[in-house]
């Protein structure tokens, strides 16, 4: 999830993401991971590195979408890039790739990951939609209060999959032309997406119909309803963030 304020205004917390145990909320400076075991919540603080080249990215256009993303998990961020950088047509030659083309196969494949979707990571859901809550209450400039979360809305206007519904026609329009280049496609693709992205936000959601897809999506797919325990865990961790960055203003 991304925040980008309407006139150009800015929060303390740019982002959140879910885990089948926890949250995570990102500031500038701060990844704050909230975990929900057993009943008790726990709250852990990681200082970014290299926060001055995060700052300088997210000053030039183009690039502070891949900053931004790399903010909200940057492990997972670095072992993407390094995965797109391995030249796997020399470790699996093409010619050694067997592809069934039976659309029987296709349709299961999609079963199978339709039904790990909905059901199985229904923890992951429930949890995602505390976030949203929350980071929703957040950005009205509400009391984040559990009352006035319990009521918000799942569906956020800057959660990912809003760039996600971006990316794919242009992922798809830059592999015709460089499908051998899948790392240069991944960069270019969030960096255009971004800024299309903002553009649209800023602007009062210019691509109301592509935020009404991935709205749908939101939730129906990659949204639950949340327990209680889990908005509690979705409000001690975002106020955390909220600390964390506001110490950092102070000092």
């Amino acid at each position: 999830m991304y925040l980008q304020l309407k006139g150009g205004g800015s929060l303390a917390v740019i982002g959140g993401r879910a885990h089948i145990n926890g949250i995570t909320f990102a500031t500038n400076s701060h990844v704050v991971r909230g975990r929900l075991s057993h009943g008790n919540i726990s709250i852990n603080v990681t200082r970014l590195p290299g926060i001055w080249i995060f700052n300088l990215m997210d000053r030039v256009p183009f690039l502070r979408g891949v900053s931004r993303l790399a903010k909200l998990n940057l492990k997972l961020f670095t072992g993407m890039f390094l995965f797109l950088a391995i030249p796997w047509d020399w470790v699996l030659p093409p010619n050694e790739i067997v592809v069934s083309e039976s659309v029987w196969s296709v349709l299961a494949i999609y079963g199978v990951v339709f039904i790990v979707l909905v059901i199985l990571l229904k923890r992951l859901w429930q949890f995602h939609g505390a976030e949203h809550k929350a980071f929703n209450i957040y950005t009205s400039g509400a009391d984040i209060s559990l009352s006035a979360v319990k009521e918000a809305s799942r569906i956020s206007e800057r959660c990912g999959t809003n760039l996600v519904v971006i990316l794919l026609p242009i992922v798809i329009l830059l592999s015709l032309v460089a499908y051998q280049l899948p790392l240069l496609i991944l960069v270019v693709s969030i960096s255009i997406g971004y800024e299309i992205f903002n553009w649209s936000f800023c602007r009062y959601n210019r691509l109301n119909r592509t935020f009404l897809i991935a709205g749908f999506i939101q939730k129906h797919i990659v949204t639950a309803e949340p327990t209680e325990e889990q908005m509690r865990v979705a409000i001690a961790t975002l106020c955390k963030a909220i600390e964390c960055e506001e110490k950092m203003v102070v000092v």
